[in-house]
């Protein structure tokens, strides 16, 4: 399904207007901002666009980008550890800061600055807007400056109680 590369650069207006849907993917190595977040440029980052007009006639992407095992550093042991990121994608195509400053929430702004939307540009932010903000292992070793080793573990969640009265409703 996803064996297609996505070409370099699109025209989002006129697939918009078509109602179209492109799967495809993008090389890892070619996402440089997404690249710099990894321990291995390594893999394909799987991606299934569809382009429309929403209601008040502003050109939209839909849709899902994914990659499944990316090694990350451990924010604990700074060993690698695999990831899965998915990001879903709900985006609007504006030409002007006023545009986006208008859209509904619901929405993120990408600024078209020419006709073109260049692929690997829009995926590499995508990607990099999912990176967990701390990547860790559950059960980390952790070297002490003293030497020795301490193991890292998840403390309870106070607040546990509450979400079990919350659920009740």
């Amino acid at each position: 399904m996803f064996e297609t590369p996505l070409p370099p650069f699109l025209d989002p207006r006129k697939l918009c207007d078509g109602q179209q849907t492109i799967t495809g993917h993008v090389e890892l190595v070619s996402l440089a901002g997404f690249c710099s977040y990894l321990q291995s440029g390594q893999g394909r980052v799987n991606v299934e666009l569809h382009f429309a007009r929403d209601n008040a006639h502003r050109p939209v992407i839909t849709g899902k980008s994914s990659i499944e095992g990316v090694q990350i550093a451990c924010q604990r042991c700074l060993d690698a550890i695999s990831l899965d990121i998915m990001a879903d994608l709900n985006v609007a195509i504006v030409l002007t800061e006023e545009q986006a400053e208008n859209l509904p929430t619901e929405y993120d702004p990408w600024l078209l600055e020419d006709k073109k939307l260049d692929m690997n540009e829009f995926i590499d932010h995508e990607m990099i807007l999912n990176i967990p903000i701390v990547a860790y292992h559950s059960d980390c070793e952790v070297t002490s400056s003293f030497g020795g080793k301490e193991t890292v573990q998840e403390k309870p969640n106070p607040f546990e109680g509450l979400q079990a009265l919350l659920q009740k409703d």
